[in-house]
């Protein structure tokens, strides 16, 4: 018989908040835009930037899409282009 551990709500708090990458499709859904008029937005500075992860491959962090969507997503906020 395995045995689960649940976590409290204190011990919640010690567990980072682990991001992911989502790719154009996702993030299309997400935002309901169009990818060229992300790609315009992004060019803009008004969109968080695609990270390149691969030879022919981009994608976005969630975490800066989510704030997009809330309006709470600051250029300034957005993550470097070679961090990963």
């Amino acid at each position: 018989m395995k045995k689960i551990a649940v976590v409290d709500k204190k011990s919640i708090e010690y567990i980072p908040n682990i991001d992911r990458m989502i790719r154009e499709k996702e993030c299309r859904e997400l935002t309901t835009l169009a990818n060229s008029t992300r790609w315009n937005l992004e060019k803009e500075g008004k969109f968080p930037k695609r990270i390149k992860i691969g030879s022919a491959a981009v994608a976005y962090r969630l975490s800066e899409v989510q704030a997009w969507i809330k309006g709470e997503w600051k250029p300034e906020k957005a993550s470097k282009p070679d961090q990963i």
